[in-house]
């Protein structure tokens, strides 16, 4: 008759933790591989915005708006006039005193603005007001309007209809 010692047992218990321990580890490493493979296929299918920069061709600025969380203003400096016929879609007015006093007291100073005038130095004058009174992230869209349409950006007001 094969008598085991209780060291026979406890090495023999021993030995099976060992192994389930060793499985465990085993199935946790396939699991974290598995999350970082999907990790890396989200990353590469989800659109990254662009670098902020002080001037952003219409291109870039399309490719934020195309990312999905915009968190940006489009602001044009153009006169009323040109603003009710035609302008960028979801563009807000600031060709006056009165509306750029409401986008500075309902807009965060963190927050992206993009301007656009009928010369990129309309838009510079109102960014460097912007900027003189603590915003951080102000951008020139190059060439306006009329390089935002030339890319197909959407474009809304009474023109457009």
């Amino acid at each position: 008759m094969d008598t085991k010692t209780s060291g026979d047992v406890f090495d023999a218990a021993k030995e099976k933790a060992d192994q389930v321990d060793e499985t465990a580890k085993s199935a946790e490493r396939a699991v974290l591989d598995k999350v970082d493979d999907l990790q890396t296929a989200i990353g590469k299918a989800t659109p990254v915005p662009t670098d902020f920069n002080a001037v952003s061709s219409p291109s870039d600025v399309r490719k934020r708006l195309d990312w999905g969380e915009p968190d940006l203003t489009i602001v044009d400096v153009r006169s009323r006039e040109a603003f009710n016929e035609e302008r960028i879609m979801g563009a807000i007015p600031g060709f006056d005193k009165e509306t750029m006093e409401l986008l500075t007291g309902s807009t965060s100073k963190d927050r992206d603005i993009y301007l656009y005038g009928n010369a990129d130095q309309d838009a510079e004058q109102v960014a460097s007001q912007l900027r003189s009174t603590g915003y951080k992230r102000v951008s020139i869209i190059k060439g306006g309007l009329s390089a935002w349409k030339a890319i197909d950006g959407t474009i809304e007001g009474q023109k457009s209809i």
